[in-house]
């Protein structure tokens, strides 16, 4: 009877246990043959990428960089769009709850283009950091000062639009 009852906790036990480790065993074996998938169509790609490497790289860094000035150039539309919008509510409501929203709205439009800024543009990063961040600061406070967001727009924008320039000789 005692053998019964150990081999019964036994089968149990590896129910159990072969059942947590099923889902595990599977997700694994899925991430394993996704991962296998990736490096046999990245060793495809470079296979068939060596037979003109000259030409190939070449054409794919120069899409490659406009796709990124293109996305630079879109990504600084928007934050200049995002300081128009926050202009235009300072001028019709100045609502605090209003202010507060578009002030986190250009720091997320601002958080998608920043790397891409600073490391291709210093120098213009730097002069927009001197009046974009006090501008986000101001409009994200309880209750922000209207007249210093007002003086701060111009400069962020007039800085944003010289970005936008460089950006565009550049490309």
């Amino acid at each position: 009877m005692k053998k019964y009852y150990l081999f019964s906790i036994i089968i149990a036990l590896s129910f159990i246990l072969g059942a947590c480790g099923s889902s595990d065993s599977e997700d694994s074996s899925q991430n394993n043959s996704d991962s296998e998938e990736q490096t046999s169509e990245q060793d495809s790609e470079a296979t068939s990428g060596n037979a003109d490497s000259s030409e190939g790289s070449s054409e794919e860094n120069g899409s490659s960089d406009e796709e990124m000035d293109s996305d630079l150039s879109s990504g600084i539309d928007t934050v200049i769009g995002s300081v128009e919008d926050l202009d235009s509510s300072l001028k019709d409501s100045a609502e605090v709850n209003t202010l507060n929203e578009k002030g986190k709205t250009l720091e997320e439009d601002w958080d998608s283009i920043e790397k891409k800024v600073e490391e291709q543009f210093p120098d213009q990063y730097e002069k927009i950091e001197k009046s974009l961040y006090p501008l986000i600061n101001e409009a994200k406070k309880d209750e922000p000062d209207v007249e210093k967001l007002k003086e701060l727009v111009k400069p962020t924008i007039d800085s944003l639009d010289e970005l936008k320039q460089s950006v565009s000789s550049e490309g």
